[in-house]
């Protein structure tokens, strides 16, 4: 008798604690709406397998983060009150080129470029190098608002309510582009530009206003119609922002390419060097920048110059 009284003790006791586990549970959400994340990275031409969603309250506090690899239609739950939202491809922690820092406000939130190393240029002191950042897309949406009367219609109705935004690159890509006579004598060229910006301000939509130097790779010789010697020398580059508009500091600056090529004998260097702000012919929408370079260089003129007499 007294084992059958302590066994039913035992069965009420772990019966008590289960219904308080599953109180516990329910209890998370009782607080909170589910909002469906209606994005379209369509326009913005990324495909991400990724993203990464952020809620800042707007009368303070910690903000939401959720990650997660459905792009679009995932759910996240949101307590009563007013947020500032941000939403990007990818987590902050899978970019190599770029990170995303100030996280804990909206104000302060911030993509920075990382410094790079280089094996052939050398920064002076203070100088920064930055390379080509991932493609990154960013939505912004102020003022979104979960009411009370959302939470209790989504929780007893079963009511759906749905955030929606569109993405835009904040990455622009930059063509140059160089009409050189005397093509086949090129081996290789490599560039550098100065005073490209190398800050973002998600909340203000616009860059900040520190520099840095860009590297660039010259990598496509595209030769013209009927020739094996003359044609086109053609670089890109990602960059934060379009050149020249930023800042007076970029503006004092400039956005000066050194453009280095070596010449076949494998020891021969010409440099030239360009101002592309004003040569930049920039499309707001799709994120391009081409630049075609005015002057046309004579690498058979400059192969006689540099050729020591045998």
């Amino acid at each position: 008798m007294r084992e059958s009284r302590l066994f039913i003790i035992l069965i009420s006791l772990v019966m008590g604690l289960a219904g308080c586990s599953k109180e516990t549970m329910i209890g998370e959400y009782v607080d909170r709406c589910a909002v469906r994340l209606d994005i379209d990275w369509g326009p913005c031409g990324i495909d991400p397998d990724g993203m990464t969603a952020l809620f800042y309250p707007v009368d303070g506090g910690e903000p939401s983060r959720f990650l997660t690899n459905t792009v679009t239609g995932d759910e996240v739950r949101l307590r009563k009150g007013i947020y500032n939202v941000v939403v990007f491809n990818q987590a902050a922690e899978e970019y190599s080129y770029l990170t995303i820092e100030g996280q804990d406000q909206y104000s302060t939130l911030r993509i920075v470029m990382k410094t790079t190393d280089s094996d052939w240029y050398t920064p002076t002191e203070g100088e920064r190098l930055i390379y080509d950042p991932e493609p990154l897309a960013v939505a912004t949406l102020e003022g979104f608002e979960v009411t009370q009367e959302m939470v209790r219609a989504n929780l007893k109705e079963g009511k759906e309510f749905s955030l929606a935004c569109r993405p835009e690159k904040v990455i622009f890509t930059t063509h140059l582009s160089l009409e050189i006579k005397g093509l086949h004598n090129m081996r290789t060229a490599r560039g550098s530009i100065k005073g490209m910006a190398d800050t973002y301000w998600i909340a203000d939509r616009k860059t900040g206003s520190s520099v840095a130097t860009q590297l660039v790779d010259f990598s496509e010789k595209t030769f013209h119609e009927n020739s094996t010697t003359d044609g086109i020398l053609s670089g890109s580059y990602l960059t934060l922002g379009r050149p020249n508009v930023t800042s007076k500091a970029t503006d004092e600056i400039s956005n000066l390419l050194t453009l280095s090529i070596l010449l076949v004998d494998n020891r021969t260097v010409i440099t030239k060097q360009y101002d592309i702000a004003p040569r930049a012919a920039i499309n707001n929408e799709t994120k391009e920048v081409e630049v075609v370079l005015g002057t046309k260089i004579d690498l058979d003129k400059d192969c006689l110059l540099y050729t020591s007499p045998s």
